[in-house]
């Protein structure tokens, strides 16, 4: 196997394939020490940044770049003087399909898209396979070994429509990053309420366990509860009056939250639609027009 690019992700992957026995012989990168000293790491007798260097006998290569750069480098790879129809080709982006890869596919190579529904940094542990998710998708050829090598690495393949990939990585980014923005949001209303913000991430983080451990439980419509949930009208005048006093620049993302859980509290039927229509006529008031939330 050959893995292209020395990131936080490759890192991982490289890790994690020599842990389970796939041979990793090749280490590319456009920074030629990352691919030597994650060479080094894992014994692969190729380090560069040159794709020339890529050994003959690689049958499996997974590119692990950034979203933007994965046509460029699949045309580089596929301009190499190879036979290319002997080589599975995967790259590891949640929101591009196998297509990125179309110049390697037309030059012979069968070509997936493998996306770990994890987090990584460069300092996690290969077991950050273990348990997770990976979305598999792309030629019929490539698919089952994709998800054959899913499951090698201790996670779980699901097969993902190619017309459904954009969607399937919208719900990975709003569950991770969202939830991070999410947490800066408490972090800085916190701050503002003159709590020290690790004090009152702390006090927020029970809550928050509990929160998690109901939504795994009962599912969103189960597990909401609050103001919103209640058609508590008086709480939520309240928190846009102290967001609009305090923290303005906030009312917006409040105002989209809550329209949301107004929303799932009606889907669920726990809020009739006329305790619901005050609460999103005052969330809709609370903004500037342009910024105002629809119940859909």
């Amino acid at each position: 196997m050959a893995i292209v690019g020395a990131g936080a992700l490759g890192r991982v992957l490289a890790r994690r394939l020599t842990q389970q026995g796939y041979p990793v012989t090749a280490v590319l990168s456009r920074n030629r020490t990352s691919a030597r000293a994650l060479a080094r790491e894992v014994g692969a007798a190729v380090g560069s940044d040159d794709w020339n260097d890529l050994p003959f006998d690689v049958s499996v290569v997974m590119v692990c770049v950034p979203d933007d750069a994965i046509p460029a480098v699949a045309a580089s790879l596929a301009d190499l003087p190879r036979d290319w129809a002997s080589t599975v080709v995967g790259h590891t982006s949640g929101a591009r399909t196998a297509e990125a890869l179309a110049p390697l596919a037309r030059a012979g190579a069968a070509t997936f898209s493998f996306h770990p529904m994890q987090t990584f940094t460069s300092e996690s542990d290969p077991s950050a396979f273990d348990g997770i998710y990976v979305g598999v998708e792309g030629d019929p050829d490539a698919v089952p070994f994709g998800a054959q090598l899913a499951s090698d690495l201790g996670a779980q393949a699901v097969r993902v429509p190619t017309e459904a990939k954009t969607r399937y990585h919208l719900a990975a980014a709003v569950a991770s990053n969202g939830l991070v923005a999410l947490m800066g949001m408490v972090n800085e209303i916190i701050a503002s309420a003159g709590l020290d913000a690790d004090d009152g991430l702390a006090l927020m983080r029970p809550l928050i366990e509990r929160t998690q451990a109901n939504v795994a439980a009962h599912a969103p419509e189960g597990a909401l509860t609050g103001p919103a949930a209640r058609g508590d009208l008086g709480t939520v005048n309240a928190h846009l009056e102290a967001l609009a006093t305090h923290l303005p620049h906030l009312l917006p993302a409040y105002a989209a939250l809550t329209n949301e859980m107004v929303r799932l509290a009606v889907r669920s039927g726990r809020l009739d639609a006329g305790q619901a229509e005050p609460v999103l006529d005052a969330l809709h008031d609370a903004l500037p027009e342009s910024d105002s939330p629809s119940a859909g």
